[in-house]
């Protein structure tokens, strides 16, 4: 009976060392493949008898040879966490980032050919009709530059709409909202958390410690590197590596069941619903993110403000304005349209206000008083298809018509009178009014911040610039800060081909050593059984 014990021994020593390395064969397999974790085989003795004691007999009986107590997957869980959080910090960076290089780019004026050189080349004009007020040929140059002015800031609006546009869509548009980088985003997050379920499901029916249960984990935790990469993530792991998992606070997945996955839509769509007008009341982005349960019904019907990390938080809070001193096309976009309005309303004011008088465009050598029609800029009212000066900003400024059409060239206001009394109906050469519009390029405006025009228009740019290079240096940080960590993750579970070898040398040189001894039992036995006949 000893000897027959002793062959099951060696042959239960043989398949185990079979299966270590057949383990081990499995690591160097898979020591390329991306987020594979090494394993290894636990081995333990294995025991037969009950009640041993000092019986040296007993002893003897209970052993029962090798068995595999487990195949451990080498992970840390601390690391992994830490990884996640990191990756989707550098996604989200990276979203902002590549916000702010479009936005530089839209605002890269080279030779005076943006608005700062638009402005310089307006206050120009301006000075050159203080000279020649009566001229028809400095008043049209002047014009001119005013058009120019207004045309480049309506063009560097269109682009920043279609910076935002491609991040967030148009914000009513279905189509546009389809076409942009959120929506893309967002569907492919859910087919992530659809994945992780499948494996949660998987991972309920398999027996931890396994190489099966192993690989699944695996699987687990790529998809769950995918899904910061979209959104900031806390992971809940159950004990037999099932996960849940939340953002903001709300639950996405847990166990085999998808919880709350995202929907999204315009802003218009979502002002609608919640009785807001659209746009005139609405400060938030172009698409409102929810999350929804799988029958559709919302759980949370606005989750932007949750939603601060990862590509998705990226795009959301890189193109609106938050006025939390952060740049980005939202915040430039309020800027542009605070300049475009101060300058309408400016020299609006200028133009029209008392005691300022116009050249007569009946008898050009006579002045006229001023009236509400010399206003020098202006916009259109959508609803009456009319000319207003209320709602002014850099997408619809514009020269007015009373300017541009017939004789609107005089109605530019030049002279004016302190002292109405002293008013000189022949003074065609008085720019007393001009000398009040140059002024402005040094006067500083309340609604900018105390800054002139120019001086304000100037800090936008060094803002974006500098947004722009702060940018730059937090994202390489964060790209530094992730790459250690996966150097971290890689030394920690990544396959070490030297330990590899080892353990292959190790249990190759045990698989002999037990084909030995079955061989040595074998005969024994057979050296018995022919001594039995």
């Amino acid at each position: 009976m000893n000897l027959l014990s002793s062959l099951n021994i060696s042959a239960g020593a043989l398949s185990v060392n079979e299966k270590a390395v057949s383990v081990v064969s499995h690591n160097v397999a898979n020591m390329n493949t991306e987020g594979y974790h090494k394993q290894r085989v636990n081995l333990q003795a294995r025991n037969i008898a009950g009640q041993i004691g000092d019986n040296p007999y007993n002893q003897v009986r209970a052993n029962g040879g090798v068995k595999i107590a487990n195949v451990m997957r080498y992970n840390d869980d601390y690391i992994n966490n830490y990884y996640r959080e990191q990756l989707s910090q550098k996604n989200m960076l990276e979203q902002q980032l590549g916000n702010l290089d479009e936005l530089a780019g839209i605002f890269d004026d080279l030779d005076g050919t943006g608005i700062d050189g638009a402005l310089s080349k307006f206050y120009e004009a301006l000075n050159n009709l203080q000279e020649y007020p009566a001229s028809s040929t400095a008043r049209t140059n002047f014009i001119e530059t005013a058009k120019t002015l207004a045309g480049i800031m309506n063009e560097k609006s269109v682009e920043l709409s279609k910076l935002t546009g491609e991040a967030l869509g148009d914000g009513s548009s279905d189509d546009a909202l389809k076409n942009s980088k959120i929506y893309t985003q967002y569907r492919e997050l859910n087919n992530s958390l659809e994945s992780l379920a499948a494996v949660n499901k998987a991972l309920q029916t398999t027996q931890t410690g396994t190489l099966t249960a192993n690989n699944l984990l695996d699987q687990r935790d790529l998809i769950l590197h995918d899904i910061a990469q979209f959104v900031d993530i806390t992971v809940d792991e159950k004990q037999n590596g099932t996960v849940s998992v939340y953002t903001g606070g709300q639950p996405l997945v847990k166990g085999s069941v998808v919880t709350g996955k995202l929907d999204i839509e315009t802003a218009k769509h979502y002002c609608d619903e919640h009785g807001i007008i659209y746009p005139d009341n609405w400060t938030g982005e172009n698409a409102v993110l929810k999350i929804v349960d799988n029958e559709g019904s919302v759980i949370v019907d606005n989750a932007n403000s949750i939603i601060t990390g990862g590509a998705l938080g990226g795009l959301i809070h890189s193109a609106t304005d938050y006025d939390d001193g952060n740049t980005n096309a939202g915040t430039v976009q309020a800027n542009l349209n605070k300049l475009a309005s101060t300058l309408a309303s400016v020299f609006n004011d200028l133009n029209t206000r008392d005691n300022a008088y116009c050249i007569d465009p009946s008898n050009t050598n006579h002045l006229k008083a001023t009236s509400s029609d010399n206003i020098l800029f202006a916009c259109y009212d959508a609803s009456t298809g009319t000319e207003t000066t209320t709602g002014i900003t850099a997408a619809n400024i514009k020269v007015s018509d009373n300017i541009l059409k017939g004789d609107g060239i005089w109605n530019i206001s030049c002279a004016y009178f302190e002292d109405p009394n002293n008013y000189d109906i022949n003074a065609v050469g008085n720019a007393q009014n001009v000398v009040a519009m140059l002024a402005t390029r040094n006067d500083k405006q309340a609604d900018l911040n105390g800054q002139s025009l120019e001086d304000f228009y100037s800090s936008l740019l060094g803002k974006i610039a500098s947004a722009g290079d702060s940018a730059k240096s937090l994202y390489a940080t964060q790209c530094d800060v992730v790459d250690s960590l996966e150097n971290q993750l890689d030394s920690s579970y990544g396959v070490d081909i030297n330990e590899e070898l080892v353990d292959l040398v190790k249990y190759q040189t045990a698989y002999a050593a037990a084909a030995r001894v079955f061989n040595t039992v074998n005969t024994c036995l057979d050296t018995l059984i022919s001594l039995g006949r």
